[in-house]
């Protein structure tokens, strides 16, 4: 059994699956997967590809239609522990691969889920600094439901184009973290106190902190016990 305000070692798979055998749903998901980058996090000098570090118990190297399967398999497993009224905030970015930009719709679309909406993220900086193209400085938030036409309780009157931060590797001990900002504007506008929040990619844990200072319930999965470690350290 799945308890509230608890994080788990285990892969995402396996913990939806436990929610689904137990019949327990969720109001909220806020989640970001690792975006198959080849293995590595790396930012491009003079056209040369500069390494600085991987996830912690996860290699991020998928052939890319495994990747994309896996991520519907994720994502329609998300769907069946979703509430009928619930939202998820699936954030990720496209991704230019040999020449050519593969965007997350490519799978999103062949999950069960309906695309509500599509936020833009200016991260307004990079580390990638190859000058053969423009510098990518955004990422995408999908707003996934079950119900078209799901209403948002948009109290802050906020855009579709968010302005946010990025927080430092050596800040965070992560390489890829959300601003506290990111999950506190999904959660505020799709949940009420008490309700359940769920990040199946708990990374650092920012989610789940935020989800218990707003009085919410939480739950996480993450496959890296040095993650959970210090995903324990940040929401205690």
């Amino acid at each position: 059994m799945i308890e509230t305000n608890q994080i788990y070692n285990m892969d995402c798979l396996d913990g939806l699956n436990k929610l689904k055998e137990n019949s327990q749903y969720i109001d909220c998901i806020v989640t970001s997967p690792p975006y198959n980058l080849g293995g590595d996090f790396h930012t491009m000098v003079n056209g040369k590809r500069v390494t600085y570090g991987d996830y912690k118990g996860f290699k991020d190297k998928l052939k890319e239609d495994e990747y994309q399967a896996w991520q519907i398999e994720v994502l329609n497993a998300c769907y069946d522990v979703l509430k009928d009224d619930g939202v998820m905030f699936y954030n990720h970015k496209n991704r230019i691969v040999k020449g050519t930009v593969i965007s997350p719709f490519e799978w999103i679309h062949k999950t069960k889920f309906n695309v509500n909406q599509v936020i833009i993220m200016n991260l307004k900086s990079t580390a990638n600094v190859d000058k053969r193209r423009f510098f990518p400085v955004y990422e995408l938030i999908y707003v996934l439901t079950k119900e078209k036409g799901l209403k948002l309780n948009n109290h802050e009157c906020l855009t579709d184009v968010w302005e946010v931060k990025k927080i430092p590797r050596k800040v965070s001990g992560h390489p890829a973290t959300f601003h506290e900002e990111v999950p506190r504007r999904c959660i505020e506008a799709s949940t009420k106190e008490g309700d359940i929040v769920l990040d199946p990619f708990l990374g650092s844990g920012t989610t789940c902190k935020v989800a218990k200072d707003l009085n919410r319930q939480y739950i996480g999965f993450d496959v890296s016990e040095e993650y959970i470690d210090l995903a324990d350290k940040k929401i205690n």
